[in-house]
């Protein structure tokens, strides 16, 4: 029986995409796919990732990525849940948008508020937040040239503004950046041993902030 409930909630990256190719790695390949297995039946992982999502931008020519407007109804649609990743702020870095690390955090910081501050039916807690600091873009190629110009520097300042995000506002936090750097094939995207490097550093992190979400609906002197 599934006894507790986690939103992966990200954009490309956690989509899937094959770098180079607008093709989809399988489930089983993916980093959610990935963690699914690792934490076994009774934890059910949601995916809610969209290719362009946003922390909170809109994309002047496609409808629907800006991630503060998506993540409510999101929230909604799959509770109750425990536990809810927010993985989003690489195409915050577009060239589009003029956006650097720490007004992308910003952004970051209305999704955690978001989450915090859900009850939604049936909750009567709002669920953990596991905030990830998305890795650095090294080197853009192909097609990601132009769409990330500059980013590679921008990106570099992730880390420093997305903990201090999660530090505000006292929520978990895992810097991407310690265990993967993108695919050289595009410089953004991961091939499949990334993925897999990715949802085994997460385990651990992923166990612990289930299981004081856990605590919190068992009775008193039981957690």
């Amino acid at each position: 029986m599934i006894e507790q409930h986690l939103l992966c909630y990200g954009d490309s990256v956690s989509w899937g995409i094959i770098p180079g190719t607008r093709q989809r790695h399988v489930y089983e390949k993916r980093w959610p796919g990935i963690l699914q297995a690792l934490l076994g039946s009774k934890v059910r992982v949601i995916e809610e990732c969209l290719n362009g999502r946003t922390t909170a931008w809109d994309d002047p020519f496609r409808p629907n990525r800006n991630g503060k407007d998506q993540l409510l109804p999101a929230l909604q649609s799959h509770a109750p849940l425990d536990l809810v990743i927010l993985f989003l702020g690489t195409n915050d870095m577009q060239t589009v948008y003029g956006v650097n690390a720490y007004a992308s955090s910003l952004g970051a910081g209305v999704l955690v508020d978001t989450v915090l501050s859900c009850r939604a039916e049936p909750m009567q807690h709002p669920p953990k937040v596991l905030l990830v600091s998305p890795p650095r873009i090294v080197r853009p190629c192909g097609a990601m040239v132009e769409k990330f110009r500059g980013a590679e520097e921008k990106s570099a300042e992730f880390t420093h503004w997305y903990r201090r995000i999660a530090d505000e506002r006292g929520c978990g936090y895992f810097d991407a950046a310690e265990v993967v750097h993108p695919s050289v094939v595009d410089g953004v995207h991961w091939d499949e041993a990334q993925h897999q490097q990715f949802a085994t550093a997460m385990h651990t992190h992923v166990t612990q902030l289930l299981a004081t979400a856990k605590s919190r609906h068992l009775p008193k002197g039981i957690a």
